[in-house]
């Protein structure tokens, strides 16, 4: 399990998808944000926001493309024949996942407070780090279950997205919800990215409510329990689904 944690962790530090989102498109949004503005308060609530949407985007929609990278080109045939099981892998490549989205959130807050002046205590930067952990680990489930139900490179795009762009457009990450339509506000409270954007925004502040952010942290894990157990559950080795290798088994029979 350490040899396959490894090598995903360094096939995703050299795929351009996870260089682009994960790295420098949070920290560019971050600085050209954050300078633009110069704005104590703003520079904190943007901070939450770039960690959030870099756990949503950096977990969801490269993990769904790297999932379809290595169904395409037959790596999961080669790992089926051996004695590693669906769970482990998932497993492995969640871990690799959230290793590097640490590493990468690290730096990012470190930009925070050097370039914009945002400070945080001790105590906030454990819960963030707590926050992180669940988030990524939920959200790259959801990068699985996204190439799971896609066919092809093409299909993985447009699936990731329908389900990244509605959960950042109907949580708090960089606006408010209070004057939004009614709808949105039920359907925001009804995923996982709005707890995850509640419990940081708790977590990140100075005279956050502890109450508050371990019932929004608690949600988020339940979040992470059912996504996981679905990732499992959907996993394919190989790109037919398991309908059609159904048909051609039968078929092989008569």
């Amino acid at each position: 399990m350490i040899t396959v944690f490894t090598t995903m962790l360094r096939g995703m530090v050299r795929d351009m998808h996870t260089l682009f989102w994960t790295i420098a498109f949070p920290i560019a949004l971050l600085l050209g944000l954050g300078l633009y503005h110069q704005q104590p308060a703003y520079s904190e609530r943007l901070l939450s926001g770039v960690l959030t949407m870099n756990v949503l985007f950096g977990s969801t929609i490269v993990t769904a493309f790297n999932v379809m990278s290595h169904r395409n080109r037959g790596v999961y045939k080669l790992l089926r024949a051996t004695p590693f099981s669906t769970t482990a892998f998932v497993a492995a490549m969640t871990g690799a996942r959230t290793a590097l989205a640490l590493i990468v959130n690290a730096v990012i807050i470190a930009a925070g407070r050097l370039v914009l002046g945002v400070s945080l205590s001790p105590l906030s930067l454990l819960l963030m780090l707590i926050v992180l952990l669940i988030g990524t680990v939920c959200f790259t489930a959801l990068g699985f279950i996204a190439a799971n139900l896609s066919r092809d490179e093409n299909n993985v795009n447009m699936i990731s997205n329908l389900i990244s762009f509605p959960l950042l457009f109907t949580s708090e990450a960089f606006y408010s919800l209070q004057q939004a339509p009614e709808w949105i506000r039920i359907f925001g409270s009804l995923q996982p990215f709005y707890y995850l954007v509640k419990a940081m925004n708790l977590a990140s502040a100075q005279a956050g409510s502890l109450a508050g952010f371990g019932f929004s942290l608690l949600i988020l894990a339940g979040f992470t329990v059912i996504c996981l157990g679905a990732a499992v559950m959907t996993f394919r080795w190989d790109n037919e689904a398991p309908a059609r290798r159904k048909r051609m088994t039968r078929a092989s029979l008569f």
